[in-house]
């Protein structure tokens, strides 16, 4: 990769010190008035890297790496910066808690008004929004592992007291986070002959005729998603049930709305006796760009860390096995239908229409980044290679990888960005919307995590340029050379210039960015069967060699020969661990030993012509 991750996220943290603690003291807000989302995204572009990149560390005060300290100076010491993020999170679970303490989601001022000068009403504002709920999952997994470590460390017993407090603070949150996915989870069942149902049809379709056959294939492949529907004991109206029982022939569509839906039951389980359980207001019909947020939010949730650590408690196990129910009908429903069909496929159909009537190629890079989940754990190349020349092609509608020319729209989907409409908030006041900027940051995210399931090398050198490409955007939108987010007049110049402070959100969306390519960068690189065919066969001749070496070579310890045998056999042996990983790694060892014996051999035969 032409990014470098590390520097990247070292040159972000020094700006962020430098504009957090500019004060002396942690600084909130930006751009936006502070909200919940704002100010979890905030934290995040510390704490993020911090627990999710190898050295980035800063849990353990006396093993901080020293250029890390360096960019951090601002918020002091090795044992300041520890401290200084405890005190952050406990400023933000007491801001957003009741006055009964129980946490609150709300949207705030990320929130908009889709009518020109009318203004979110404060009950609007308070709104519970699903992308509160998934970051602070993120946010309390990634504090409670961080917490805990730090604790290890600590000897005063005031300061252990306090964060066993705020440990018992970010479970209360995660819980409620995990509540509200559960009741912001949606299963639309789309009435026959209307506009939805249509749009729906005429994706999978992809211009064929749209009869009997069509409608019974997608059927048949969405029936294993139905299949498991009944399960769903949580959250959902017993009404969506009967109707898919009783109307087989109904089509549907699964996932997260942006808040609360409208006929959202409570959770009726022991740990969520504690929580806020709002009445919704969401319209119960799955939006994109919220059902991807919750699925980056849930992937933190099942992620190996989690369950290596131990971070839930055993009151919240009920709500992650729903929730990872939920999970994997929204990979299986919307994949089968990205990639239904033989010939061209919907996800190549770009920009993507959503059965609302809104289409966007934003819309599409959800979609592919949620085939791209739905294929971790072993999938078909083939349909990875059908998401490469997506993920270019969007690159360029998006003027990621080609230039603006006169009253190009793409320029919109960066500035001011994508607008969806938050359907139902019109009961209590004007119609709200909420704005996506992220574009760019999208396509390099989604971008890393199709090469990360690519075992192709062709493709993934493809994704990794759509990356880099995406990484050289997003590094010119930068405020200074070496600042913050997000200023697209660098690029476009022809928006507003934007303000001195950072955008949280769209900083935060970068240095994801930077967590996605160290995570490619720290897997082991693509391998081949034919590759370690090879090096297999060069490991077998070269052991094979050095065993009939080891027939006439003097057996004294000492000797130089058989020096030269142990380091020979030494080198086999991480050869051996190697080949299957790293073949070209272990033919190159194996090959440095054929040479070895080989000039061992060379150099007997020339003494015994010269006797």
């Amino acid at each position: 990769m032409r990014t470098n991750p590390r520097q990247h996220i070292l040159d972000t943290w020094r700006a962020f010190a430098r504009e957090t603690f500019s004060s002396g003291e942690w600084a909130w807000g930006g751009r936006y008035p502070s909200n919940s989302i704002s100010d979890a995204e905030q934290i995040l572009v510390l704490l993020y890297p911090a627990t999710e990149v190898p050295g980035f560390r800063l849990d353990r005060p006396d093993a901080i790496e020293d250029d890390v300290l360096a960019v951090l100076k601002p918020m002091g010491s090795g044992l300041d910066i520890p401290m200084r993020m405890l005190e952050a999170l406990e400023d933000y679970l007491a801001r957003y808690a009741d006055e009964e303490g129980r946490p609150t989601f709300g949207g705030g001022s990320y929130l908009l008004t889709e009518e020109p000068g009318a203004e979110v009403k404060p009950e609007q504002a308070e709104y519970d929004i699903t992308e509160s709920y998934s970051i602070s999952v993120t946010l309390c997994l990634s504090a409670k592992g961080f917490l805990r470590e730090f604790q290890r460390t600590v000897e005063r017993r005031e300061l252990q007291s306090r964060i066993d407090v705020a440990v018992t603070a970010l479970d209360l949150r995660l819980t409620a986070a995990m509540v509200g996915l559960l009741r912001s989870f949606v299963v639309n069942v789309l009435s026959p002959d209307t506009p939805a149902e249509a749009v729906l049809l005429r994706t999978v379709s992809q211009g064929r005729a749209v009869g009997r056959t069509l409608t019974q294939d997608l059927r048949g492949q969405l029936q294993p998603v139905r299949d498991k529907l009944p399960e769903l004991t949580f959250g959902l109206p017993p009404e969506n049930e009967q109707i898919l029982r009783d109307d087989p022939e109904r089509f549907f569509e699964c996932g997260w709305t942006w808040g609360v839906a409208q006929d959202a039951a409570d959770i009726d389980l022991p740990a969520a006796e504690d929580v806020r359980q709002p009445q919704g207001v969401a319209e119960s019909r799955p939006v994109l760009h919220f059902t991807v947020n919750a699925l980056d939010g849930l992937a933190d949730l099942f992620s190996i860390r989690t369950s290596r650590q131990g971070l839930l408690t055993p009151e919240q196990q009920p709500l992650r096995e729903a929730l990872n129910l939920r999970w994997g009908l929204a990979l299986q429903y919307w994949s089968t239908i990205a990639t239904f069909g033989s010939a061209r496929w919907p996800i190549e159909d770009v920009p993507w229409q959503s059965t609302d009537g809104q289409s966007s190629p934003y819309f599409s890079e959800l979609v592919v980044s949620i085939v791209a989940l739905a294929q971790q754990g072993g999938g078909a190349d083939g349909t990875i290679g059908r998401s490469v020349a997506v993920l270019e092609e969007l690159g360029q509608r998006g003027l990621v990888s080609r230039r603006a020319t006169d009253d190009d729209r793409g320029v919109l989907l960066h500035d001011p960005g994508v607008l969806m409409a938050l359907r139902g908030s019109e009961e209590e006041g004007p119609p709200l919307a909420r704005s996506y900027n992220g574009y760019a940051a999208t396509l390099a995210k989604t971008a890393l995590r199709v090469a990360s399931v690519s075992t192709s090398r062709r493709n993934r050198a493809r994704l990794i340029e759509v990356a880099d490409t995406a990484v050289d955007h997003l590094l010119a939108r930068r405020q200074q050379p070496d600042g913050l987010w997000d200023h697209p007049d660098n690029i476009f110049h022809r928006s507003d210039p934007a303000p001195s402070t950072p955008a949280w959100d769209m900083t935060h969306n970068v240095v994801e960015v930077f967590v996605a390519a160290s995570s490619l960068v720290s897997a082991p690189p693509l391998a081949d069967q034919g590759q370690v065919d090879q090096a297999n066969a060069k490991i077998a001749e070269a052991r094979h060699i050095l065993d009939q070496e080891r027939l006439t070579a003097p057996t004294a310890g000492g000797s130089l020969l058989q020096k030269l045998l142990r380091e020979a056999e030494q080198s086999l042996n991480r050869a051996d661990s190697l080949a299957s990983k790293r073949p070209a790694t272990a033919a190159a060892l194996a090959d440095k030993v054929l040479r070895d014996l080989d000039e061992l051999a060379f150099a007997r035969q020339a003494a015994s012509r010269s006797a």
